[in-house]
Order: C-alpha cells, then structure tokens, then sequence
C-alpha cells in the first residue's frame, strides 16, 4: 500500500509540476504579499526560492503546515489548506527577479513562477513628518485650492 500511494505521489507531482504564474509590483521601501495556491499540498512544506532553485542555496524560507517562517525581509504563513502567503518588506530594487513558491513533495516538487518587478520609490526621500508640520502641509495645500 505505501509503495502504490509513493507511485501515485510520483505521478501527481510530475503532472502538477508546472503551475501558474504571479507577477507582483511594488515600490523600493514599501511591501508587497502574495498568495501561492496548490492542489493536494496541505501536508506538505512550502518554501520560496529565487528561480531556477537549482540547490538548497537557492531557497529562501521554508515553511510547516499551518506554520509561519520568517528569515530578513521575507515572511512565509502558511494557511493549512495547501496554499500559503509571501510577503516581502522594505523592499529593495535588488529584490527585483524570479522566484519560486514551492511544495516540497516526494519525487518532484511542484511550485508556481513568480516575476517581483520594485521600482523606485517616489518618496523615498522624504523626511518623516510629525502631526503639526503634516497637518500644517495639509492646511496650506488645502488654502492654495479653497
């Protein structure tokens, strides 16, 4: 029995190997979350890679069932039902590439492409405002339009 349910594993993630694609925008310093579905994946482990995830090296975060995993910037929440939640922070222009959320199954994993596209901030460099200089920015702008 356990050979039969391994050979049906193998069979279903070389037919699933291949999923959708993601493309996700975001600016350089701001945030930006996806969501990952997979069929049959609720057991699994789930991780995030950067594209072709050659080699252990190549992953980012691993993540449980059910579980939430966290390395830098990159944060994994895994629902419990075979899909999971990627969220980069402070993102960086260098975080521009391709990944891969995958579910690491016997045989063959499965996972989704992802295209990160962060482009520059337009406020980047801005100082940060406390309450009375941002509502008096507010005021005078309100003035130039009343």
């Amino acid at each position: 029995v356990y050979d039969v349910a391994l050979f049906l594993d193998a069979i279903l993630a070389a037919t699933l190997t291949k999923g959708a694609e993601i493309n996700v925008e975001g600016f350089e310093g701001g945030e930006v979350s996806f969501k990952s579905s997979h069929r049959l994946a609720r057991n699994y482990n789930k991780y995030l890679c950067i594209d072709p995830c050659k080699s252990s090296q190549d992953i980012l975060v691993t993540v449980q069932s059910g579980k939430r995993a966290k390395s830098g910037r990159i944060t994994l929440v895994d629902s419990g039902d075979g899909s999971f939640t990627v969220t980069f922070s402070q993102l960086q222009l260098s975080d521009s590439k391709e990944y891969l959320c995958a579910v690491d199954r016997p045989g063959l994993d499965t996972y989704t492409s992802v295209h990160l596209t962060v482009k520059k901030g337009m406020c980047n460099n801005l100082a940060p405002l406390n309450a009375v200089q941002f509502i008096s920015k507010i005021c005078f702008f309100l003035s130039l339009y009343s």
